[in-house]
């Protein structure tokens, strides 16, 4: 019974449809049964699965590599080799997200960099390109195919455009960071005729500085952050403000709800819209040279939202992010792009790929992908994850559904109720 119940907590609970050692699937009514009387034992058996999946790739499909992540010592030079990983699993509950059929997949070539964000209705993925300053400060609005992989621009001019969702009736809602003498703004972008209008352009006032993220919750209002990376790039104006994160009410009133960060850059609410993350990459200038700042913040912060679903309050450490293997990067960790899950857990673009952190801060492991910038969960179950990087677009199906996708969440249960 004890190995059974190894091969339920391997085969079954971490989503792996392989059994160990070759033994026959029991039956799902059973699994279920089973399932719910596991002993610390049976538990105990898990970590052990694990080990044997690191050693004979139970449960791994058939050109992935799984990998378990390890401490070493830098004096020793016991620091573990991941080149060849596509997974690296720092604790056992990560292997949850992935399922048999999980595979990171290189989908299309793109300077891919921002604003990851899936529209079910002609089933495309739409991101910002990669910025250039030459001739004149641009990056273009584009889309990739998810059935073909095919990619395209919509917009090929814009002011540095960067972040984007959907809004509540399927429109884009982008950041553009600006250019020299205007600030930053938050456009409307109707998806089929490309008409255009400004949501925001300053805060009573003042113009902003470089918007480079946004959501929209549940009850219509938008919200943003607002780093100076513009200026401190070389193209847009000096800021009038500070760093802040805001909010734009469904009737177009632009409020500060939060301030000291230093770049506050990627933001995501909980699945229950109870938390708001947000990442602050002030470690991280960039520009030409991918430049640094020693002594500055690479972390996720959490904050409480009120009961009036405006205010937030208890801003904490969530978690610091460093990048767990190489390649080599100048800083510590630069957690860029943010996302969360159905069950809580929380997905963040870092130099060396997609970081999977539980809802209690606790690491649990990485999709590889250097140089991830951004990502976005897409398809009909809204379980594949779109990862880009500025030179390509990957994905991988996982074991785990997007959360605050309202647009496409709507859409999708409308189509699966009619089906």
């Amino acid at each position: 019974m004890g190995r059974n119940l190894e091969m339920i907590l391997c085969s079954k609970h971490h989503a792996y449809i392989t059994p160990c050692s070759g033994a026959m699937a029991l039956p799902s009514l059973l699994l279920h049964i089973l399932a719910w009387s596991l002993t610390w034992h049976a538990l105990v058996s898990a970590q052990q699965c694990l080990t044997e999946m690191m050693s004979n790739g139970c449960g791994m499909h058939s050109n992935e590599q799984i990998c378990s992540w390890e401490q070493g010592l830098l004096r020793s030079k016991t620091m573990k080799d991941y080149t060849t990983c596509s997974f690296v699993v720092r604790d056992p509950a990560f292997l949850e997200i992935l399922s048999g059929e999980s595979k990171l997949e290189l989908v299309a070539e793109a300077e891919a960099h921002e604003g990851g964000v899936y529209n079910p209705d002609d089933d495309c993925f739409y991101f910002s390109s990669s910025s250039k300053m030459h001739p004149k400060p641009n990056s273009e609005i584009m889309k990739m195919h998810l059935g073909t992989g095919k990619v395209e621009s919509i917009v090929r001019e814009t002011e540095v455009a960067n972040g984007m969702t959907l809004g509540k009736e399927g429109e884009l809602l982008v950041c553009h960071q600006g250019i020299r003498p205007s600030g930053g703004f938050i456009e409307r972008l109707n998806i089929t005729t490309l008409k255009s209008s400004i949501i925001a352009d300053n805060w009573h006032g003042r113009r902003l500085n470089s918007p480079n993220d946004i959501i929209i919750k549940s009850d219509g209002s938008i919200w943003f952050t607002d780093p100076d990376y513009a200026w401190v790039q070389g193209f847009g104006e000096e800021p009038e403000l500070n760093n802040h994160i805001y909010r734009v009410s469904p009737t177009g009133e632009v409020d500060v709800v939060a301030d000291g960060f230093v770049k506050p850059n990627g933001l995501a609410f909980s699945h229950d819209e109870k938390l708001l993350y947000v990442t602050d990459t002030g470690s991280t200038i960039g520009g030409e040279g991918g430049k640094v700042e020693r002594g500055q913040p690479y972390s996720i912060s959490v904050m409480d939202v009120g009961e009036d679903g405006v205010t937030l309050l208890n801003k904490r450490l969530f978690a610091a992010i460093a990048t767990m293997v190489g390649p080599s990067y100048k800083g510590v960790g630069c957690p860029d792009g943010i996302k969360v899950d159905t069950t809580g857990r929380v997905y963040v673009a870092n130099p060396d790929g997609v970081q999977v952190i539980s809802p209690k801060g606790k690491l649990l492991g990485l999709i590889k992908v250097p140089g991830a910038s951004n990502m976005g969960f897409a398809g009909k179950d809204l379980n594949m994850l779109i990862i880009l990087n500025d030179k390509a677009i990957y994905k991988v199906g996982l074991s785990a559904q997007g959360a605050g996708l309202h647009y496409a969440s709507h859409k999708l249960e409308k189509s699966h109720f009619f089906s």
